[in-house]
């Protein structure tokens, strides 16, 4: 399966002599002529940068780059969630109390109910430390006495018995399911001895005020106070967020880089990295577990084996740096994966993935003296950009690669008695590029002859490093003589097919380091002698 070019031979800027080439008793006529930089080879042209696999990078090499946006994403809820809240009631009973058909002399205080609310999350193993509110509670109250009374709500630690908050409401007189709401935004709710229950204490009390008219209970019934949290938001929440295990879901990935759809042979990337960088709004450590398993075109198949978890050393501990988010990044390389065996694929098909996240990891316990505890905002979310990276720092075995020289124009070829293709090379890449066969095929690439010599143009030396020593570059010469039935077919070439093997330096045996500025500089010439009586 050859490395055919990307683009069209234009692209390598082969500049052709003239449309015609004038043939005389001894001539050397050149063909074309090419200069091949690396980075001009392999660029994929590209309009706009974010859409090419082929950059150069700050080191000077060339990258292959992917970029996968949002590979996975979880919001605050995913973390920490409140199921829909019960709705509770109380009742006062009016029959304890003495009410007379006759103005009050003084206020009346009915004795306090005192209740209980446990804030429970999704996940039973959560324990919370501090909750700032974004929610409302709801009272419906029915009041019984044709007069007005006021509602006292107090909410606490049960435990430490602190107030957190109390109100007084105003209830008008027989009241029928009047509705109030209390917005609690940006109440702070601490327990002081957090614990799975979280439990928050409710006291009611009622004040019938003195003076007015009589003082009628209607129809014997009883103060009922209804109450019900909605929702249960938060803008910010403290403590341990349990052991959790959170599915980041399954994909696909299409690397579109083009090329390795035509590659044959064997190579090795020395150092190609997976990084994983992450927008990271939810202070809590975890770790990721990645699964990936990448396809070529053939349907052979490498897992990613990742041998340890990922993790992220810096996140969020402070609620300005859950707000704003820390950048992160994860890096999967070739010492925690065989990495290094998945881009050898290469992975031209496609590359498959799921994985988990498991926070609070190894027993982790956010509230033990000298640990971060987790800390989570209401708008909190993690965001993850999956970012592929492959130098071109590898070694190569016996890559084939193909490329035409087009528009080809030499007339009067019944006229020579001897030609032969001079190929001069000066060659400054650290690849060996043996030439195995020149193809002359017609206007429809109708093959009309081969010519086989395999000509080596030697790869430039390179240092210890693996990169380009200038001082090994040399100009070769080498001369491929043409047999009678090749030199007829040179009358109807237009086109010129060549195809060579690729090694890296030393057979194959070291890794290369391949720039974009290396370049391979050759040119094609056809020297023959003519009959000019013919």
């Amino acid at each position: 399966m050859p490395f055919k070019s990307c683009v069209d031979s234009d692209d390598y800027d082969f500049d052709k002599l003239s449309d015609k080439i004038d043939v005389q008793p001894d001539f050397v006529a050149p063909v074309g002529y090419g200069e091949y930089s690396l980075w001009y080879l392999l660029n994929q042209h590209e309009p706009t940068e974010e859409d090419q696999t082929i950059v150069l990078g700050e080191d000077g090499l060339i990258h292959i780059k992917y970029m996968e946006k949002d590979i996975f994403n979880y919001a605050a809820s995913e973390v920490l969630n409140f199921p829909a809240q019960d709705a509770s009631s109380v009742q006062f009973n009016m029959s304890d109390y003495p009410i007379f058909a006759i103005p009050f002399p003084t206020d009346v205080d009915l004795t306090d109910i005192d209740e209980t609310f446990d804030i429970k999350a999704d996940d039973v193993g959560i324990k919370l430390k501090e909750l700032k509110l974004d929610t409302k509670v709801t009272f419906t109250v029915s009041n019984p006495v044709d007069k007005t009374i006021t509602l006292n709500v107090t909410l606490k630690d049960e435990i430490e018995d602190v107030i957190f908050i109390n109100k007084d409401f105003s209830i008008l007189p027989n009241a029928l399911n009047q509705t109030i709401e209390w917005d609690l935004t940006d109440l702070v709710f601490t327990f002081s001895n957090p614990s799975t229950d979280n439990t928050i204490g409710l006291k009611f009390g009622v004040k019938i005020l003195k003076g007015g008219d009589a003082n009628i209970v209607s129809n014997g019934n009883n103060l009922d106070i209804g109450y019900e949290f909605g929702g249960l938001d938060f803008k910010l929440a403290t403590g341990d967020f349990g052991d959790q295990t959170i599915d980041i879901g399954s994909g696909d990935i299409d690397m579109g880089v083009d090329f390795w759809d035509d590659i044959d042979g064997e190579f090795t990337f020395a150092d190609p990295k997976i990084n994983l960088i992450l927008n990271n709004g939810v202070g809590v450590p975890f770790e990721l577990m990645a699964n990936m398993t990448g396809s070529n075109s053939e349907g052979v198949s490498q897992d990613l084996n990742l041998t340890v978890p990922l993790t992220l050393e810096n996140y969020p501990t402070t609620e300005l740096e859950v707000e704003e988010g820390i950048i992160g990044t994860m890096t999967v390389d070739r010492d925690n994966s065989d990495i290094v065996a998945l881009m050898a694929l290469p992975p031209s098909g496609k590359i498959s993935y799921s994985g988990s996240v498991t926070i609070n990891p190894k027993s982790y316990d956010p509230l033990a003296a000298g640990n971060n505890i987790n800390i989570i905002s209401g708008a909190s979310f993690i965001s993850a950009d999956l970012e592929m990276d492959i130098p071109m720092n590898f070694k190569a075995d016996n890559l084939s690669i193909s490329d035409t020289i087009n528009d080809i124009d030499i007339d009067d070829a019944e006229k020579m008695i001897k030609a032969a293709i001079i190929i001069t090379s000066e060659n400054g890449l650290p690849l060996d590029v043996k030439i195995e066969s020149l193809l002359f095929t017609d206007a429809d690439y109708t093959m009309l002859s081969t010519l086989s010599n395999e000509s080596v143009i030697k790869a430039a030396g390179v240092t210890s490093t693996g990169e380009v020593d200038p001082a090994t570059i040399e100009k070769v010469v080498n001369t491929i003589e043409l047999t009678e039935e090749q030199i007829k077919s040179l009358n109807d070439t237009e086109n010129i097919i060549i195809k060579a093997m690729l090694s890296t330096y030393d057979e194959g045996k070291q890794s290369v380091k391949l720039r974009g500025a290396d370049k391979l500089k050759f040119s094609i010439s056809v020297n023959a002698q003519l009959d000019l009586s013919k």
